[in-house]
């Protein structure tokens, strides 16, 4: 019923709207009689207040609506005017051809500025790739590598100072992660990104949700009536190896817009980890030799019609469909505390996976005026399932290598977990002459049902053990309304203010436990901005906002998975959302930027593995129990070192301090910390066809929660080339050279100290081919639209 309100408030104000507006068209032609493309027609009021701007297309045709019956309209090229004259229509009008004097236009001298390379907008940064030499010729995840502030690790993309990100196109959150994600942003040619802004506070229209920033890849103005795309492929060796390809087609004509994309991997990794446990009475080692396989298909299909010159619609569906496979041996080996082997475990596992999402997405957008009033709704549809069998078994033996008898286990741990996201959005742009509004509502609807069966195999035959199986359903509402206002305080002094109100209600329902636990919370979280600009090249900005971390659904679930006879992660029903308190200060001089950041957990949750003394059955666990702060300083530099040598660099130093509530089991930590991060350009001739990377990584030791890392440090070298006129592009990555891209993790619980070593098999060559291709089609009118998506993924 909510949403069929809302739809019907947007198309009566859609209705109102459309009822007042006077459609003029024409055609602009020179004292020749020759037409006149891309001229501006201007409409102005009396006292000079411009109302409303278009431009002629091709063929010197214009259309432009109006509000108001009486107007001047003016006609200008390069900030001339070469038309003026006032107009009273009650109705629509064809005012013919209207000829200008085009000869002091042609005349004019056209300066090309040197833009900057980092500018600061009240609310974000803007890094202009189009001004970088590093970036030409790449894709969109290797300009997101030196974009001042982000992080792109194994294809993991990253925000300094923050846990996790999003990212949007063109100010439209798409519906991809992970993979999906990355294989999204190596279809986007580097060249067709204009600049990537980097939102580390995200202002009030956004959710709340996470210790969380946004990146918007904004893309240059494309060519309408054209076709175009793109085949790609590559290969990834390391211990085994990973294929993948992948097709994107854009098809643009008049008012439609279409494009499509899909993409293929398949492969296997081993990445490798060690596990120790320094028990009072005896020392546990653990050996885990893995190989992860990948077998993923997606798919993402866009839609969008400009039904007038004020009014869009469109949608997205994706699709994806992934069957991981994951074979693991651990070896598990018991030694006293003279060192001396007691006893050894061997468990094998093998892991079978599907994954599936489908994602359905439409919007409906519309101006209102001619002031830049709009309103853009928005309705979502996630529907994602899992099934996931682990069927895994371990023997016991003595050190001469002999079997332990009665130790013997094998088992089989299934789950089942469907999740169903339906979200409803409406956001209002409301500028007026005093302060430029924004404002809107969300409504968020979450389902997820989960069921875990855990079967005994030890005598050959299933029988189901009811007390670790588990049929779990949660349920989340969230009600949200927000507003924000920018102003011009002053010619150099920018403000946004903003406040978000979220109403939260869960219902979490484990029905192997008959136990119900359920949550109903209102927050409010405040969003400020100061951007003050010194001058042209020194520009400082103060920020804050507040966030919140709710669980993830698996969290929440009490149910047990064993990754091995003796090691079980399972869910806390219990667990709490947590707050996070963000305050930021910036600073831009010329290519530098410099940021000061200072952020505050408070009742943070983290994964907890619990040992006992007396038992060696280790208990993987969520559980709301530390305030954190920490505060950092990144400094970051873009400049050219020679005409053929550009370098993208950054430093950090920050602290972490952890307090503990439950200190007598998890003990309280800090620790200061600092990385170096620095990519370097070459290019090898003067046709800039050859390009040569180098790339250098070093983390110091440092706290996530309530571990502590060990420092790493990753050595990559690249080299990229075009060849058929610079549409098929050849590209060498030798990643980790080195093999030193390994951390290693360490917590104490009941003081006993656990350090776990997680090598990821980072170390690969990746060799890729990108064919682009393409085609202007024969067509009239030009009409522009840019490629959309959306999506919020939680």
């Amino acid at each position: 019923m909510k949403i069929k309100t809302l739809t019907l408030i947007i198309f009566l104000l859609i209705a109102f709207n459309i009822n007042g507006q006077i459609k003029i068209t024409g055609q602009i032609h020179s004292n020749e009689n020759i037409p006149v493309p891309f001229a501006e027609i201007i409409l102005v009021s009396k006292d000079s207040i411009p109302l409303k701007s278009e431009l002629s297309d091709e063929n010197g045709m214009f259309t432009i609506e109006s509000e108001r019956e009486s107007f001047i309209l003016q006609i200008r090229q390069i900030g001339d005017i070469l038309y003026n004259k006032e107009f009273q229509m009650s109705s629509n009008s064809n005012i013919g051809i209207i000829k200008i004097n085009t000869t002091k236009s042609l005349q004019e001298v056209v300066v090309t500025l040197d833009k900057k390379l980092i500018e600061r907008k009240v609310d974000r940064l803007v890094f202009n790739v189009e001004n970088s030499v590093s970036a030409s010729g790449g894709d969109g995840l290797e300009a997101l590598k030196i974009t001042p502030g982000l992080r792109v690790n194994n294809d993991q993309i990253s925000m300094i100072g923050k846990s996790s990100m999003n990212v949007m196109i063109n100010d439209r959150l798409i519906n991809l992660s992970g993979e999906d994600l990355t294989s999204f942003l190596k279809n986007l040619k580097s060249d067709e990104i204009k600049k990537i802004e980097v939102i580390t506070s995200p202002p009030a229209k956004y959710d709340a949700q996470g210790n969380s920033g946004l990146i918007n890849i904004v893309t240059k103005k494309v060519k309408n009536n054209t076709f175009n795309g793109n085949l790609n492929s590559s290969l990834s060796q390391s211990k085994t190896s990973i294929g993948s390809g992948g097709l994107n087609l854009n098809y643009r004509k008049n008012n439609l817009t279409l494009t499509s994309d899909v993409n293929y991997s398949n492969g296997s990794m081993k990445p490798y980890q060690e596990y120790t446990i320094k028990y009072p009475n005896y020392i546990w080692e653990e050996e885990s030799f893995r190989k992860s396989f990948s077998n993923s298909l997606s798919t993402r299909s866009t839609i969008d019609y400009k039904i007038s010159s004020k009014t869009r619609i469109g949608g997205e569906y994706s699709f994806s469909n992934s069957l991981p496979l994951i074979k693991t041996k651990n070896n598990s080996f018991i030694y006293n505390n003279s060192k001396m082997l007691d006893s050894l475990i061997k468990n094998e596992s093998r892991i079978e996976i599907k994954r599936k999402t489908n994602t359905y997405n439409a919007y409906y957008i519309t101006h209102l005026d001619t002031l830049g009033r709009k309103i853009n709704f928005d309705i979502d549809y996630v529907n994602y399932e899992s099934e996931t069998n682990n069927d895994f078994y371990s023997n016991s033996f003595f050190p001469n290598g002999t079997i332990k008898p009665n130790n013997y286990f094998a088992a089989n741990n299934f789950s089942d977990l469907k999740i169903d996201i339906v979200t409803t959005r409406l956001d209002f742009d409301y500028p007026t002459k005093w302060i430029n509004l924004n404002f809107g509502t969300k409504l968020t609807f979450i389902e997820n049902n989960s069921e875990v069966q855990f079967y005994n195999t030890t005598s050959g035959t299933p029988v189901e053990d009811p007390l670790q199986s588990n049929t779990f359903n949660y349920k989340e509402r969230i009600q949200a309304l927000y507003f924000s206002g920018t102003k011009n305080l002053t010619e150099k002094l920018d403000i946004q203010f903003g406040l978000r109100a979220e109403n939260t209600q869960t219902k979490g329902t484990s029905q192997t436990l008959s136990q119900v636990n359920k949550n109903d919370y209102f927050k409010l979280f405040p969003t400020l901005y100061l951007n003050y600009m010194i001058n042209d090249y020194k520009i400082i900005s103060l920020n804050y906002n507040k966030r919140i971390n709710r669980p993830s659904y698996n969290n929440l679930n009490p149910f047990r998975f064993y990754s091995t006879s003796f090691n079980y992660s399972e869910g806390n029903p219990f667990l709490q959302p947590y707050m996070t308190n963000n305050f930021e200060l910036a600073y831009i001089y010329k290519k530098s930027y410099s940021l000061l950041y200072i952020s505050h957990i408070k009742n943070g949750f983290d994964q907890v593995t619990y040992t006992d003394p007396n038992s060696i059955i280790q208990r993987v666990t969520p559980n709301n129990f530390y305030n954190q702060i920490n505060y950092g300083f990144l400094e970051a530099y873009s400049f050219k070192v020679k005409s053929y040598w550009e370098n993208n660099s950054d430093i950090s130093i920050f602290y972490y301090k952890t307090d503990s509530d439950i200190d007598s089991i998890i003990p309280d930590i800090s620790n200061w910390s600092g990385s170096f991060n620095t990519n370097n350009t070459f290019i090898l001739d003067e046709e800039k066809k050859y390009k040569l990377s180098l790339g250098f990584m070093y983390n110091l030791p440092s706290i996530a929660g309530s571990y502590k890392l060990s420092s790493f440090y990753r050595l990559n070298l690249g080299f990229k080339t075009n060849f058929l006129n610079k549409n098929l592009q050849l590209s060498i990555n030798a990643i980790d050279i080195l093999k030193t891209d390994k951390q290693t993790f360490t917590q104490y619980v009941n003081n006993i100290k656990q350090v776990n070593l997680d090598y990821r098999d980072v170390r690969r060559i990746r060799i890729s081919l990108v064919y682009s291709f393409g085609k202007e089609l024969k067509i009239k009118n030009r009409v522009g639209s840019n490629k959309e998506e959306k999506q919020r993924i939680k």
